[in-house]
């Protein structure tokens, strides 16, 4: 094969492969969104992953035998250069000499003429063929206009066209698009997805990284790929992986030393001053940016430095934009050092334009960074009430704790915000409170005073005490304010929660479809996330795991979108949600689910969503090999009932812990934790009254079992089974009556009677419902009991299992690239392993000269003047591939 010229060779190897780098597979080439495509275009910002997702896809293609050429552009490749780099590109590809004397004949011709005869040489190949693109943005524009669009609309059937692009090209795809031929990969597609950065991170540092601290990191990139990669850089030097994460949040250390590096290093002084002036905000538009600069040519000066910078987000067909968290960090640390003048004048500025376009919030916060606190106090009061009913409490609480409490007593709705947040809150009784007044005062309307009686209603709820939402909801029942659509729904809420308690989810279900839909926006609000939440709470008490699932994963997906991953509603979902994927047998998902999200659970989720949590999250420590740290949470569940004084979180914590210690055999442990189990059973419980006693009873029966199972009491143990049968099925509690038929099965086989009939029944109730952990998690006597029912553990397996035979030793294999033929291939893979001509011709029985005659055809396909050249280029292409 002809040479290729040296700048030629550079512009068509593609980038080093990282055998670690995780795998993208939401994004496989052969997703459904994906496979049939002729264009692909991936378009973001610097550093999220469009050159990696390249890469992946150029593995995919190369491993079924495609041939895939590279071709990285710049701003030099006008029409012939750009003709030219695609038949250096396809040379290299595809080893054919064709594409190389393509290159000695470019010289004098036109260039859509030499792109055509390069389409027909394509054509001609027949198999599957690939090009990418990389830095498309760099071409200039003629180019893109003229020759990549040529490329485009004439591209024959075995051809895919891939390009990589900071931004949008100027391309008039419009009937690609129509035909289903094209899709563009936008930034959000890009971005890491909460369990892609679990999985990257755990891989990387296993145990010395939780999924709390993960999560963490993924809120703070974002799911900025180059974020992430700066993050595992911090940690990896830092012998703290909690310093490592702070630093990152913090805008210190290697994030500073990035931005520096490409923003300060790299721009005019103007530019860097104009950055920092704009870091106040977020979300950033062109006509803010001139009333922030007071220049005309300030939204260029933005358009310019979204293209020139990494730190931007470009909307979807939209003139905003957004600064990312890390970098705005870091340039919010230049801004503090500006004049205390020119800082309060930008922040007036910017309250006066989010004003004038109905921005209430974020004016109301930059007049208060003003010092204009009238104004401030106006802003807010007109939002703040919106904000609560969006489902963002604690943006509410945080509004609360900055504002003068006779400015919230004063203004009638703000109150009512503050109110609502509080009650929904671990602060429930200042929400009490706060709606004392409004209750009592006489010139409150009907309206008024029933949304009172309701905010009261919920701080009951989260108070654990259900029997005051009834006294509270009745009045109302049969005089609810006409036209009110807005209490009739919380109302329906709360009679939902209500028919939980009594044991009738089904009745719960329908109250909450039949009950009037207050949409007074798009998306989920805080009125329909907790209606949604009490469904699913509704099928995960009768231990119906499958439609638990789906109704919680649906709603949880909904309330992130709309109201925010640590929203109160979404902690609850995800509660719940968790609680779900453990019982199916998914901690890994489970863990993700909850990860970051405990202390928001603890502070603004309702009380059975918090022992959900606590619960849920104990459980999986334990999985995880840290029983101490499972311990943990559930003393810090316990206190956290003493300090509130609800009784619940005390039993579930007592109850949690006899049950581990239990299957120990811990007798004297689980004796102790009993006698502190006793001092806290309240009166409602003992005697099974109220909305509550019945379910704090079943748990304390539950755990008493556990207890005389650990003592060999099988008598007790089967009375008190008994009584927990019925308390179980009056209240409709699925997961707790397999449970209790499991342990009624142990005790009668362990006391020589016949519990066969009842762990049938209790296995056959526990596969329908998709019950996966709780024989396991009920006791590991059951495992054994049960393995030997169905004879998967044959009585001499462990004897008569032969040694695993050895691993064979690490080898290379080959891409079935249609770059090399079967037998060059073969010689390659030999060739790998460092084997002379001689032994190569032994191994595949042909003569030395045949080798040599290969050898020479692999010296021109990959341009390598030595065999250990081969090697190396073959690997660098991704046709040589080490296997594991």
């Amino acid at each position: 094969m002809d040479r290729i010229a040296p700048e030629l060779v550079l512009k068509t190897t593609p980038p080093r492969s990282q055998k670690t780098a995780h795998m993208r597979e939401r994004l496989s080439i052969d997703s459904a969104a994906l496979a049939d495509k002729m264009a692909i275009a991936v378009q973001g910002p610097a550093g999220f992953g469009k050159t990696f997702l390249l890469a992946q896809w150029r593995r995919e293609f190369l491993s079924r035998g495609a041939v895939v050429a590279w071709l990285t552009l710049d701003e030099h490749d006008d029409g012939v250069r750009f003709a030219r780099g695609l038949a250096a590109a396809m040379a290299v590809g595809s080893g054919r000499a064709t594409f190389a004397g393509f290159l000695e004949r470019m010289p004098g011709r036109d260039e859509l003429e030499g792109l055509t005869d390069w389409l027909a040489e394509v054509a001609d190949l027949g198999g599957e063929i690939v090009l990418m693109l990389d830095e498309a943005d760099r071409l200039p524009e003629a180019t893109v206009r003229h020759c990549l669009a040529y490329l485009l609309h004439n591209a024959p059937a075995n051809l895919r066209i891939i390009m990589a692009s900071r931004g949008r090209l100027n391309l008039q795809v419009a009937d690609l698009q129509a035909r289903g031929f094209y899709v563009a990969i936008g930034a959000d597609a890009l971005r890491l997805r909460v369990e892609e950065t679990v999985a990257i991170l755990s891989s990387r540092f296993g145990h010395r990284i939780d999924p709390d601290l993960c999560v963490r990191l993924h809120e703070a990139t974002e799911g900025w790929s180059l974020g992430l990669q700066l993050a595992i850089a911090s940690i990896e030097k830092s012998p703290s992986v909690v310093a490592a994460v702070e630093e990152l949040s913090a805008g210190t250390g290697d994030i500073r030393r990035y931005f520096v590096d490409t923003l300060i290093a790299h721009l005019p002084a103007e530019q860097i001053e104009f950055l920092i002036s704009i870091a106040l905000l977020e979300m950033l538009h062109p006509s803010l940016c001139i009333a922030l600069s007071g220049d005309e040519q300030a939204g260029l000066r933005l358009q310019e430095l979204c293209v020139a910078t990494p730190i931007f987000v470009e909307s979807v067909d939209s003139e905003w934009v957004r600064i990312h968290p890390l970098a705005r960090e870091f340039l919010l640390g230049r801004f503090a050092s500006l004049p205390e003048t020119r800082r309060l004048d930008l922040h007036e500025r910017a309250a006066s334009w989010l004003e004038a376009h109905e921005f209430l919030e974020q004016a109301a916060r930059h007049y208060l960074l003003a010092g204009r606190t009238r104004q401030a106090y106006q802003m807010i009061e007109q939002c703040l009430y919106e904000i609560m009913l969006r489902g963002q409490f604690s943006r509410v609480l945080e509004w609360v704790e900055e504002l003068p409490a006779q400015e919230v007593e004063s203004r009638s709705r703000m109150c009512l915000a503050a109110a609502w947040s509080l009650a929904m809150s671990d602060r429930h009784e200042e929400a009490v409170r706060l709606v004392a007044g409004l209750r009592q005062d006489p010139a409150s309307d009907d309206s008024t005073r029933c949304e009172a009686d309701m905010i009261l209603a919920t701080a009951a709820y989260f108070a654990d005490r259900p029997d005051e939402i009834f006294t509270l909801l009745t009045p109302w029942l049969d005089s609810l304010p006409t036209g009110e659509i807005k209490l009739q729904a919380v109302v329906a809420n709360h009679i939902s929660r209500l028919a939980l308690f009594q044991g009738q989810p089904e009745k719960a279900r329908r109250i909450f479809q039949r009950a009037p839909l207050y949409a007074w926006s798009s998306g989920l609000d805080a009125i329909r996330g907790l209606g949604e939440w009490v469904v699913g709470l509704s099928y995960l008490s009768e231990g119906r795991l499958v439609p638990a699932e789906r109704a919680l994963r649906d709603s949880l997906a909904r309330a992130e979108q709309d109201i925010g991953r640590r929203s109160p509603v979404a902690v609850m979902l995800a509660s719940g949600l968790a609680t779900v994927l453990l019982e199916c047998d998914q901690p890994q998902e489970a863990a993700t689910v909850l990860a970051n999200r405990l202390d928001v659970v603890e502070r603004l989720a309702s009380p059975d969503a918090i022992v959900l949590g606590f619960v849920t999250a104990s459980r999986l420590a334990v999985l995880q090999g840290q029983g101490h740290r499972g311990y943990d949470l559930l003393e810090a569940l316990f206190v956290l009932g003493e300090e509130r004084g609800i009784a619940r979180f005390c039993i579930a914590a007592l109850a949690e812990q006899i049950r581990l210690h239990a299957l120990q055999g811990r007798a004297d442990t689980c004796l102790a934790l009993g006698r502190r189990l006793d001092a806290q059973v309240p009166q409602v419980a003992r005697e099974q009254t109220g909305l509550l006693g019945p379910e704090l009873a079943l748990m304390v029966m539950l755990a008493k079992a556990y207890i005389a199972h650990v003592q060999r009491d099988w008598q007790g143990m089967l009375e008190l089974l008994e009584r927990a049968g019925d308390t179980a099925e009056r209240i409709r509690r699925g997961r707790e009556i397999v449970q209790i038929k499991l342990l009624k099965a142990l005790a009668l086989h362990e006391s020589g009677g016949n519990g066969l009939a009842c762990l049938r029944e209790a296995i056959s109730l526990a596969e329908e419902n998709g019950l996966r952990r709780i024989v396991e998690d009920t006791h590991p006597q059951l495992l054994k009991w049960l393995r030997q029912i169905r004879h998967e553990v044959p009585p001499a397996a462990a004897q008569d299992t032969p040694p695993p035979a050895p691993a064979p030793l690490a080898t290379s294999t080959v891409s079935p690239s249609r770059l090399l033929t079967p037998k060059e291939r073969e010689v390659l893979q030999l060739l790998a392993r460092n084997l002379s001509n001689k032994q190569i011709a032994l191994a595949l029985n042909v003569g030395e000269e045949t080798v040599k005659w290969h050898l020479k055809n692999l010296f021109g396909k990959f341009q390598a003047g030595t065999r250990k050249h081969v090697v190396d280029r073959a690997y660098m292409l991704g046709i040589l591939d080490p296997a594991s």
